[in-house]
């Protein structure tokens, strides 16, 4: 099994990345991938929607720390205690991620590399899963950079507003520097625009024109997905329910939406793969 592990970023809160993270898993997960979502937010923003306890449980912070191995900490969709959708798997994340500097600056663990920390566990998950999620937080923390040091793809989460856009600038930078140092494979995958309302008002019109005028491959492609995430109360619905909107109205049209981008981004992988043009490896290379 070939994994592929994204970072779903943008430095802003409330950009939709949970939502997209859980979503763009289960459009996957639904043609029978095998995907792991990896929730690196302090706040724990995918293991509450999910439904999983946050006490109680290993979590990414054990795994780090080195208390319990990476395949210990993950709940599966045949959990009894914890009901998730099938092919889902999960790493909870802990409020203990916010004590990661007293754990690296104990004496004992001063030889440890911040930046390094997720590469043994992902090293360990390569070959179990099609696809490995990391849910990273919203401000630069120290799981900010080790999810861009680990990952194969990332995806941008963005709305159609100033702080929102300004943001993504400073996550094509977080790119750049992995691709710097350590990490030359990430790329670059797509835009995931997200809660664009309806009908489209001038302003997120300027954004989504902005977005497409400032984001570009050599080619002159852009790199947002075609497919966009309408607001939606469902959604909130959905999440208050401690569930999917694929499992709480499978037949939303928002559904379709995480559906058309999950097929895009296995168009854009098997461009790749096959060494095609694309707009991903121009990223990479720019």
């Amino acid at each position: 099994m070939n994994t592929k592990i994204f970072v779903i970023a943008n430095q802003k809160g409330g950009v939709g990345k949970t939502t997209n993270t859980i979503h763009v898993a289960s459009a996957l997960a639904e043609q029978g991938k095998k995907c792991l979502i990896i929730d690196l937010d302090d706040s724990a923003g995918a293991t509450t929607t999910l439904g999983v306890p946050t006490t109680g449980w290993d979590t990414i912070y054990e795994v780090i720390t080195g208390e319990v191995s990476v395949e210990e900490a993950i709940i599966k969709d045949d959990d009894q205690e914890v009901r998730l959708p099938k092919n889902i798997h999960f790493i909870p994340a802990s409020p203990r991620l916010n004590d990661l500097d007293s754990f690296l600056n104990r004496s004992e663990n001063l030889g440890i590399v911040a930046q390094d920390l997720l590469l043994n566990p992902m090293a360990e998950l390569r070959g179990k899963y099609d696809y490995v999620f990391l849910d990273s937080p919203p401000l630069v923390t120290k799981m900010t950079f080790p999810a861009y040091k680990v990952a194969d793809y990332a995806i941008l989460s963005t709305q159609l507003e100033k702080l929102s856009f300004e943001r993504l600038e400073s996550a094509m930078k977080l790119i750049v520097s992995a691709n710097k140092n350590g990490n030359s494979k990430l790329s670059l995958i797509g835009i995931l625009v997200t809660m664009v309302p309806q009908p489209i008002t001038r302003l997120a019109t300027h954004y989504l024109d902005l977005i497409d005028q400032t984001y570009l491959s050599e080619a002159r492609e852009p790199y947002r997905f075609n497919a966009v995430v309408h607001r939606n109360v469902a959604i909130q619905e959905a999440a208050t329910a401690k569930v999917t909107l694929f499992e709480y109205q499978p037949d939303h049209r928002v559904n379709a939406s995480y559906r058309a981008i999950a097929k895009d981004i296995e168009e854009r992988i098997r461009r790749i793969k096959n060494n095609q043009p694309s707009r991903i490896q121009q990223v990479a290379n720019g």
